[in-house]
């Protein structure tokens, strides 16, 4: 597999209930697990309920920073990015802030590993963002996967025929991951480096 995209919450860390909470302590509105999880089967941006349609992102984002940045990547995570990164090319392909996962991963000591960071600033559509680095890095559908935890993020890459496999411990379930129809469905971070090896 020439590269590999990853999404960052709830796949290289599990941000679920640091941003359920973080969103209250910004917005001052609170959500249940199940309203949280609902706004993820669609691209985020267009799927927030009506009292989100004000939030500022940006500034949402900026109030993180310092948090999300110091969170610590789990072992078995960093270790399989560091074997993935010797044969292929990696990317971050996230809704959230550039800076915020670029910080996350330096700290982390794995920002070296990848090729780039494509978040919010550059693009709230990941549709946008896979065709930007297949162009950039002349790549096609078939030289990449895509990793990602929620149903959302499945149908954007299915739009353009990117072959996606997914994690059930993340922001969604099995259950509502198989609605995509993913290559694959994993439990460990670990699974992803032997998947890659057969494909």
């Amino acid at each position: 597999m020439k590269a590999i995209l990853f999404d960052f919450d709830g796949v290289i860390h599990d941000t679920f209930e640091f941003h359920r909470k973080k969103v209250k302590d910004f917005s001052g509105i609170s959500l249940s697990k199940e309203d949280y999880r609902d706004m993820h089967k669609k691209n985020f941006y267009l799927n927030t309920p009506e009292e989100f349609k004000n939030v500022n992102w940006k500034g949402y984002g900026e109030f993180i920073c310092n948090d999300i940045s110091l969170l610590k990547i789990k072992k078995e995570t960093r270790e399989a990015i560091l074997k993935l990164g010797e044969k292929s090319i990696l990317f971050v392909v996230t809704s959230g802030e550039e800076k915020n996962v670029s910080d996350y991963l330096g700290n982390n000591g794995i920002i070296n590993n990848f090729e780039e960071v494509l978040g919010r600033k550059a693009s709230k559509s990941k549709v946008d963002k896979f065709k930007y680095i297949f162009e950039k890095y002349k790549l096609e559908t078939s030289d990449c996967i895509f990793i990602t935890d929620t149903l959302g993020d499945i149908m954007e890459a299915n739009e353009i025929g990117l072959k996606t496999i997914a994690v059930d411990f993340g922001f969604h379930c099995r259950e509502t991951l198989e609605e995509g129809k993913p290559y694959k469905i994993i439990s460990s971070f670990g699974e992803i480096v032997s998947i890659i090896e057969k494909i």
